[in-house]
């Protein structure tokens, strides 16, 4: 079993980890490596009481898929979330359902892990949280990828983002190139919203073309100084775009 958890937990993670932070121009990686690595992650966790080769692991219970918690090694801040039952992407139901909203709050807590590289706090505005459409991912498991938003993106949405209320609306600027449908969220943790079910019911075309869809959740403080968030929706570019994978100027 040691053998198990460590050799091919170790060759699993190393595989994964390369093709979770690539690009989508690396198709010739394993689409099913990230849900073997999940699967290993949950059977040493269950077996020696290890997450190994994950950071964290919160097996299901009670309706909850579960969740894993993976370091990217070419990355210095960035960490992956990923649930431990199969779910393909946005597009799937089960990532529109309860269940599924709540992987956005583990996400949300994965900040920590964030900060801890850097090795100081971060004001919420610091932080994104992303998923990438089908067409742009490396895997075919939903997985949320957790680091530092963008200087430029942080500044642009401290600048824009008091305009934008509860109903959806076209940011005013053009984020990396591309446009961006933007609304608030006065929630201070994502621990009631359902993000995916918001951008389904709110957004104009919701449902259409969900294999497309690029969601981003930003960390923010609105109105009388409230947390919050602002989440962006396109059906173009990988929305893990407006992420800095390097945390400049930090």
């Amino acid at each position: 079993m040691a053998a198990f958890g460590g050799n091919r937990g170790l060759r699993l993670v190393v595989t994964l980890l390369v093709a979770v932070s690539a690009t989508a121009a690396y198709a010739s990686f394993k689409r099913k490596v990230l849900w073997e690595t999940v699967q290993t992650c949950a059977l040493t966790t269950v077996r020696l009481g290890a997450a190994f080769p994950c950071e964290e692991v919160t097996l299901p219970k009670d309706g909850t898929f579960g969740s894993a918690l993976i370091k990217s090694p070419l990355h210095r801040t960035e960490f992956v979330l990923t649930p431990i039952s199969a779910v393909a992407g946005l597009e799937s139901p089960l990532a529109q359902s309860i269940a599924g909203a709540q992987l956005w709050s583990a996400a949300w807590e994965a900040r920590r892990k964030v900060e801890a590289q850097l090795g100081r706090r971060l004001p919420r505005s610091a932080i994104g949280l992303a998923v990438n459409s089908r067409n742009e991912r490396s895997q075919d498991q939903l997985h949320i990828h957790v680091d530092c938003l963008s200087k430029s993106v942080e500044t642009t949405l401290a600048l824009n983002g008091p305009k934008t209320g509860a109903p959806w609306q076209p940011f005013p600027v053009i984020l990396k190139r591309r446009p961006y449908w933007i609304m608030a969220l006065d929630e201070p943790d994502l621990r009631t919203a359902n993000v995916i079910g918001l951008v389904v019911a709110g957004l104009p075309h919701g449902q259409r073309a969900m294999s497309h869809l690029n969601v981003i959740v930003a960390g923010a403080t609105l109105a009388d100084a409230r947390p919050g968030f602002y989440i962006l929706a396109n059906w173009e570019k990988a929305g893990e775009r407006l992420l800095d994978h390097r945390c400049t100027s930090r």
